[in-house]
């Protein structure tokens, strides 16, 4: 069983429950995320980052857009720049944030000269008040994400060592998506593997984008031949979700051989109600605002 970003906590905690009775049941998220789960910091943004903004005039926006991947960070970044005396740095693509900012690089390079000290913006943070570094967990999902990490632990403990500052420092990390905080709060859940379509007697999506670079390389591998000792006969698809991808799911029962396939509509977000956990850890409840047409039901 598959799941995203998007499932809620009430459905999140029924599969748990699934696999906890059921040991032939396995949970799967459909990206990969290299997260330390043990501290909430490593994926959470700080409750108290609000607070921070007003005793800091300093703060590192590293390859996130809050405009569109945190309106509520936006707003909160927004009126501090207006009290004045605040400066945002940004290390990413030239994005309009509706408030002036200084774009360094688009390149992850930077950061080690900043680590090293080779950089003229270390001056910059040498001279600032309680400086915030923002990044978001997309960033844990490159390929070098665990040098990535270690270098951004470091720079957060020399701005500590180095700058006026009075709060720890630690490092924001921004979830973009609805229940990324939720569904990484659930403690080992691995991402889906070839080895898992190959040993399934079946495979169950939900609310899945087939379009995910994950699931893309798999189908794609698969197709090129690269999985060739694969013997999958007699096994089922079942997809659930509030439209139907053809393409992707045509291309999927071809490279596996899923000679059979069951479609459970869905009712879209606006039509469900259900609990979700924000990027701050905070338990959010959505209700529904219309009533859903036809024979769709909730998750």
């Amino acid at each position: 069983m598959c799941v995203n970003e998007t499932t809620n906590l009430e459905v999140l905690n029924l599969l748990n429950i699934l696999t906890r009775k059921y040991s032939f049941i396995k949970l799967r998220r459909s990206k990969p995320e290299n997260i330390n789960v043990d501290l909430e910091q490593n994926y959470l943004l700080n409750l108290k980052l609000n607070n921070d903004l007003v005793i800091s005039n300093t703060c590192l926006l590293i390859g996130i857009n809050p405009r569109y991947e945190g309106s509520q960070l936006n707003l909160q970044l927004r009126s501090r720049y207006l009290k004045g005396n605040f400066n945002v740095i940004q290390i990413g693509s030239l994005v309009n944030l509706t408030f002036s900012n200084t774009n360094i690089t688009s390149n992850t390079k930077i950061l080690t000269s900043l680590v090293e000290g080779n950089n003229l913006f270390c001056q910059e943070f040498t001279n600032s008040l309680n400086p915030i570094l923002i990044s978001n967990t997309e960033t844990l999902k490159r390929n070098d994400s665990l040098g990535l990490t270690r270098i951004l632990n470091c720079l957060t403990e020399y701005i500590k060592l180095f700058s006026q500052s009075t709060n720890r420092n630690r490092l924001n990390m921004l979830n973009s998506s609805l229940n990324g905080a939720g569904i990484t709060n659930i403690n080992n859940l691995k991402n889906i593997k070839n080895k898992d379509l190959k040993n399934a007697a079946g495979v169950y999506f939900i609310n899945n984008s087939f379009s995910t670079s994950n699931i893309k390389k798999l189908v794609s591998l698969k197709l090129l031949n690269f999985f060739k000792a694969y013997q999958c006969n007699n096994k089922i698809l079942i997809t659930q979700d509030n439209s139907l991808d053809t393409k992707w799911i045509r291309q999927l029962k071809k490279g596996f051989k899923l000679n059979n396939h069951l479609h459970l509509p869905n009712a879209v977000f606006f039509e469900t109600s259900g609990t979700y956990m924000n990027t701050e850890g905070n338990i959010r409840k959505v209700t529904k605002v219309i009533k859903p047409l036809g024979q769709t039901k909730n998750d």
